[in-house]
């Protein structure tokens, strides 16, 4: 049967499924477990049709299958491409643990907005904080969170989570960003970027305090560690609308939502 490329014509009409980049190469990837069962109970999808697989490296394809069942389903990889929606600088969110279920909520919101790096840490006021075990869990649900994103929204990378430390290995991991923010409640301006800064850094660090926010000897360690405090405005945000706020400043400031560099 010969392939058609319906992307072309209408490239959104395509069902969109996450590979494992180790698949590339293989004569016939696959896709198994529950993605194979909803690609065959519920979208009812069989050999022959063409769908969009994306490797969450950057890198998308066009694909038929070959065969499928509720277990397995293959394919044969037709066409290859870049994918074009990553933003031009690489955004590292750090944040400060929440309570609940917030932190699940905010790696979905996040990767919709763009981040390159997740990294949660306990900061002196994060509650509670979870144990080796539950963080183990955690980090791989949030792994299918993003994964789940990144298919909803086009993106071609799935966001690296790091796994949680404390406030001192933050400070360290964001050692080679060209410009680290820490957001603080207690600053004394709103978003605000010195005129030093290099007009368009690559790499980012955004830190964002947990429900209590940062102590003070804190936001001096940052500030120790070339961290620049900024604030959101006058108003007491919620420590999730923060962080949302403040990644949407960041990219539209530096990233791909708002100023054209």
């Amino acid at each position: 049967m010969p392939f058609i490329r319906q992307a072309e014509s209408n490239p959104m009409s395509l069902r969109r499924f996450f590979m494992a980049p180790e698949m590339v190469n293989h004569p016939h990837p696959e896709i198994s477990g529950s993605d194979a069962g909803h690609i065959c109970r519920v979208l009812r999808l069989s050999a022959g049709d063409i769908v969009e697989l994306f490797d969450g490296t950057g890198n998308g394809y066009l694909a038929q299958i070959v065969s499928a069942s509720p277990k397995r389903v293959s394919f044969i990889i037709k066409e290859s491409f870049p994918m074009l929606s990553e933003s031009s600088v690489q955004i590292s969110l750090a944040q400060g643990f929440l309570k609940d279920r917030k932190m699940d909520d905010l790696i979905r919101q996040l990767t919709e907005l763009g981040i390159h790096r997740w990294m949660p840490f306990y900061a002196a006021r994060s509650v509670p904080v979870p144990g080796k075990k539950g963080m183990g869990a955690r980090l791989n649900r949030w792994e299918k969170i993003a994964i789940e994103a990144v298919k909803q929204c086009r993106r071609g990378q799935v966001p690296r989570i790091t796994p949680a430390g404390n406030f001192d290995d933050m400070l360290l991991a964001a050692a080679d960003s060209d410009l680290k923010i820490i957001f603080w409640e207690g600053a004394p301006q709103a978003f605000e970027i010195p005129g030093t800064v290099p007009p368009q850094p690559k790499k980012i660090t955004v830190a964002v305090g947990p429900e209590g926010g940062f102590e003070p000897g804190e936001i001096q360690r940052a500030r120790e560690h070339g961290f620049l405090t900024t604030g959101l405005g006058p108003r007491i945000l919620r420590a999730e609308t923060a962080t949302l706020a403040a990644c949407t400043l960041v990219q539209y400031r530096f990233g791909d939502m708002g100023i054209t560099h």
